[in-house]
């Protein structure tokens, strides 16, 4: 529950018609009350709730259970429930439940930020640039000729490093590092512990064992990005590793030395990015996924968690597995080494494995597999049947 001093219901209801095509609302609930928390739709199935100040979005599968028992002041549900003839006033329907979501929950942050101003225990070199309204916290650093843009926010334990540059209004958590060589555009949020521009990994051969390859080159983070907890983003080795705007990377990742991401790409927790990889725009990678060094992955592509990525993916292909592949491909294989046991009860019967392959092979379906089988990545169990 995420609660504040309150909103008039008029007022997110016009932000959700203006950023979520919400329908407009005729008129505000009884009472016309305030809202001041943002609450879970399980709330909502509680008879005995007192929700008159409440907001809730219920999500396509959270709607299928049907109205709530206890009514909020402000509900938000996907367009086409039917259930605005019987609920009244105080619903408003969405095409889009999540986009609902992360609009009124904007509203409802309470994030923490320090005390306007230098903390007397933070640490500002005196040839750092620090614009208005910038807060930075005790036990911070400010390196030499550093730039903070106006309004960012630097908490508690965090380095900034001699010449950094931050664009305005970016929040750099509690023990963030920003190592020299760093560059963040506008509104970039680094979370708790993450570290911005180590060295990269690379050494090379000699006679006395491995001979470390010196970085001279930074990391650039373009306008809106976030980067999570723990997680760490090597320098590179001549030209910079470089992340696109509004691209977010999750808790735990590793992103190598000159990576190069584009923009609106996600990418969730403990995936790690070996040095010199293309990562294109728009494109997300699953949870503990690996992706080889020196490799591409086009525009739009999907890449399902723990998977393998070892070499090129085209743009908008889905894949899957280690090595990654092609997802139907993919499910292909599962689904015959789900048939072994029969294969070999077949085979053993008097036909030949080869026969009794060739069988299985064509109820799973025919033609070739295709490498952009998206559909097959957000529904699996669908794509084994159908095949």
């Amino acid at each position: 529950m995420a609660e504040t001093a309150g909103h008039a219901y008029a007022e997110l209801a016009a932000e959700l018609a203006a950023l979520a095509g919400a329908a407009t609302a005729d008129a505000p609930p009884p009472g016309g009350a305030r809202i001041r928390r943002l609450v879970d739709a399980t709330v909502t199935r509680h008879p005995e709730a007192v929700l008159v100040d409440a907001a809730c979005v219920m999500s396509k599968e959270a709607a299928a259970a049907g109205p709530p028992a206890s009514r909020p002041a402000l509900l938000v549900v996907p367009t086409g429930t039917g259930w605005a003839a019987d609920y009244g006033a105080g619903l408003l329907e969405v095409p889009d439940a999540r986009l609902a979501l992360a609009v009124l929950s904007a509203r409802f942050a309470r994030a923490y930020v320090p005390a306007a101003g230098v903390h007397p225990l933070a640490s500002v070199a005196a040839s750092a640039s620090v614009g208005e309204g910038v807060r930075i916290a005790a036990g911070a650093v400010i390196g030499a000729d550093a730039e903070l843009g106006a309004g960012c926010v630097i908490d508690a334990g965090t380095v900034v490093g001699e010449g950094v540059k931050l664009g305005a209004d970016c929040r750099l958590h509690p023990n963030v590092t920003l190592y020299p060589g760093t560059v963040l555009g506008r509104r970039v949020i680094v979370h708790a512990g993450s570290v911005v521009g180590a060295d990269g990994f690379g050494y090379a051969a000699s006679p006395r064992g491995a001979l470390k390859v010196h970085h001279l080159g930074g990391v650039v983070l373009g306008d809106d990005v976030e980067i999570g907890a723990n997680t760490c983003l090597d320098r590179g080795t001549l030209l910079d590793t470089a992340v696109g705007a509004r691209t977010k990377i999750d808790n735990h990742c590793q992103i190598g030395h000159n990576v190069v991401i584009g923009s609106d790409t996600l990418i969730a927790g403990m995936a790690g990015i070996g040095g010199s990889t293309r990562i294109g725009s728009g494109v997300i990678l699953g949870g503990y996924v690996a992706v080889s060094d020196h490799v591409s992955i086009g525009d739009g592509a999907r890449i399902a968690g723990r998977s393998g990525v070892t070499k090129d993916v085209p743009p908008g292909a889905t894949w899957a597995g280690f090595p990654a592949r092609p997802h139907r491909e993919f499910v292909r294989e599962l689904y015959l080494l789900g048939k072994l046991e029969e294969l070999w009860r077949r085979a053993r019967a008097g036909r030949t494995v080869g026969e009794a392959a060739g069988e299985a092979a064509g109820r799973v379906g025919s033609g070739p597999a295709s490498d952009h089988d998206g559909a097959a990545a957000e529904h699996p169990g669908d794509a084994a049947k159908d095949a």
